[in-house]
């Protein structure tokens, strides 16, 4: 069976779990930086101060990503629904279990 994506809530996309996907991978990155890899500009700060400094970045990066993604829904919207060209396409097969 084919099904035709034509619009997307951003509704969905904010209060789905991808928000919360990218806080975690961008908090895992922050870590990574400010605390893994050996940066000398990074050396005078105290354990503390690079706890808040990956904490800040995931949330800048989070809020950040969110609007990005919520802007490509906006404009996704706009092509299939305004402009009507055609949808995402997707090939669903069903499984039957005995």
């Amino acid at each position: 069976m084919k099904l035709e994506v034509r619009n997307v809530s951003v509704e969905s996309m904010v209060l789905s779990s991808i928000p919360l996907v990218v806080f975690f991978l961008a908090l895992l990155g922050g870590v990574i930086v400010f605390m893994v890899v050996p940066n000398p500009q990074l050396a005078p700060m105290k354990f503390y101060q690079k706890i808040i400094s990956s904490g800040t970045f995931a949330l800048l990066y989070t809020v950040l990503t969110t609007a990005l993604l919520v802007f490509a829904v906006f404009i996704y919207n706009v092509f299939t629904g305004v402009l009507g060209l055609r949808g995402v396409t997707l090939d669903v097969e069903e499984i039957h279990h005995d």
